[in-house]
Parts: structure tokens; C-alpha cells; sequence
């Protein structure tokens, strides 16, 4: 094997950077924070390939993945040394696929090998920004009095997320963590995410915001531009205490308003086949889903 396979550590955010920036996409794996948050889980790791980025993974006890390789190297010699890879490992190879010029570009390559099967949990939600701001029309009536109700209920303040708000943060989410132990099966995958988002705040970059009742932190988002060219911010992480009624609707809502009117678009990430989060993302009507692929031998 001509490349070595490295796991993703903080210093390696420019590189990152570099390739995404150049890629354009809007899919939200395509963020160095993204592949930081989640290097555990998915057990992440990256080679470069003839000017080539290519970013390996593997989840639990399924079979390894490699997205399609972004960059400025020739596709065929990188494909080559991919199928070696696959062949040391004894495996078929997989690939991860984000749009129809991958799928073009790999049939053009490698002709009449591969079968493009959807990956619909992995589809991006993405909405217009003013429409989340302002939820205009009926199809946001539900929306529009969860947050009266909040509003009416509730002597609150949004912050704008500092160092001192960190903390307060994750102790909100590890509570919430320990009370879904024995019903949420990746709990702790989802509870190391979070804590490397939260302790490398500053280092990603990344801004959020939280609103506050009687100065404790009840909900709180985190995002970061996606993609400059076409105007897409993405959110990675929103939680908010139930309790506290119509609390995530107007997390959702003052966010985006406080914090990325400059952005067209939002992506709001995936629903991961979860019955509640697949109809809570639908019922924000989406203007645009990031469709996803992964490609197998025929």
C-alpha cells in the first residue's frame, strides 16, 4: 500500500479546511468540525492520495467506507491504490458518495462496475434561512405558537455562547444523556461528539448560542458556515429541556435569526432513520435534501 491512513487530530483543521473549501459542497460531512466530533465513533481517519483527500470509516462492526476522494489528483491512479487498500483488508470496496458529478465521474472511470444504492438516512435537510426566521404561512402555524407559548410563558434571554456558557451547556446534555442510558443505544457515541465539539469550542471556530430562564441555559445550538460560495451555514448540534415547552422551535428560530441572517441556506443535517427526527425535519419543509449514495460492486 503506496499511502498512509492517519487518524484525525486538531492540527490537521487547515488541511481539512483546504480540501473543503476547494470541494464547495453542501453536505454537512464536509467540515473539519464534523469529522473531528465524530473520529471516535466512526473511527475516522484520512490519507492523502495524489492530492487527493480521502477520509476512511468505520462504524461499529460495519464494513469500511471511503468517501469519494476530493481534490486535484488523477481519479484513476487514486481509485487504483483504493482498490489495493480494499484488497489488503479483504474486502469489496465502498464508496460514500455526496453528489451526481461523483457518481458521473466514477462511472467515466471505472465504467459498468459499480451499483449507486441511496443512503436516505444520510439525506440532508436544507431550508432557506428567512424561512426558519420568520416562519411565514400556514405550513409554520404549529411552529409560530409553540414559540408564542414559550414567549408568553417564559422571561428568557438568548446569549450569544461564550466560554462561561460551555460548561453549563454540557452538563445540560450529559444530564439528558443519563436519562436515555437504557433507551438510546448510541448515547455514548453521541455524548463524545458533544464534550469534543465543547472542549475544542475555540479551535473549531464554531459559534453558538443558548437562551437562558433565570440565568440557567435551557437550550443551545451550534453551528458554523458550510460553504461561502453558496451561502449554506449548517448546524451541527441543537438541544433544549423539554420541559420547558416550545423550547426547541425557538432555539431552532432565534439562532438563525441572531446568528446567520448573512447565510441563504441552512443545512440542518440528517434524520439518521429516526421515525420522530425524520417528521420533526420534514415539518420545517425542506427546500433542498442532500441526497447520499454509497457505491458497491456490481
Amino acid at each position: 500500500m503506496q499511502f498512509e491512513i492517519k487518524p484525525i487530530v486538531l492540527e490537521d483543521k487547515p488541511l481539512f479546511d483546504r480540501y473543503f473549501s476547494a470541494y464547495n459542497g453542501m453536505n454537512s460531512e464536509y467540515t473539519f468540525t464534523n469529522m473531528f466530533m465524530w473520529r471516535k465513533s466512526y473511527n475516522i481517519r484520512y490519507a492523502i492520495i495524489d492530492d487527493t483527500l480521502c477520509i476512511f470509516s468505520r462504524h461499529g462492526e460495519s464494513p469500511e467506507t471511503v468517501n469519494f476522494p476530493i481534490g486535484e489528483g488523477n481519479l484513476k491512479t487514486v481509485f487504483d491504490k483504493l482498490f489495493d487498500y480494499f484488497a489488503s483488508i479483504d474486502q469489496a470496496p465502498l464508496i460514500r458518495i455526496y453528489n451526481d458529478s461523483e457518481i458521473d465521474a466514477l462511472n467515466q472511470i471505472l465504467p459498468d462496475i459499480f451499483i449507486f444504492t441511496e443512503d436516505r438516512n444520510s439525506f440532508d435537510y436544507v431550508y432557506k434561512v428567512s424561512d426558519l426566521v420568520n416562519l411565514t404561512g400556514s405550513q409554520y402555524h404549529s411552529k409560530r405558537n409553540h414559540i408564542n407559548q414559550f414567549v408568553s410563558k417564559f422571561d428568557f434571554e438568548y446569549k450569544k455562547i461564550t466560554e462561561k456558557h460551555l460548561s453549563p451547556c454540557f452538563d445540560m446534555f450529559e444530564k439528558w444523556c443519563n436519562t436515555k442510558a437504557d433507551s438510546i443505544s448510541d448515547i455514548d457515541e453521541q455524548r463524545t461528539a458533544v464534550k469534543s465539539l465543547i472542549d475544542n469550542f475555540d479551535f473549531l471556530g464554531v459559534t453558538g448560542g443558548c437562551i437562558l430562564i433565570d440565568g440557567q441555559i435551557v437550550a443551545f445550538s451550534f453551528g458554523e458556515v458550510l460553504n461561502t460560495k453558496n451561502s449554506v451555514a449548517v448546524i451541527h448540534l441543537e438541544h433544549a429541556d423539554t420541559e420547558f415547552q416550545g423550547s426547541f422551535p425557538f432555539i431552532n428560530q432565534q439562532f438563525l435569526e441572531h446568528e446567520w441572517t448573512d447565510c441563504v441556506y441552512v443545512n440542518r443535517e440528517e434524520d439518521m432513520g429516526l421515525p420522530g427526527l425524520r417528521r420533526a425535519k420534514k415539518s420545517y419543509k425542506p427546500c433542498l435534501m442532500i441526497k447520499k449514495h454509497i457505491a458497491s460492486l456490481k
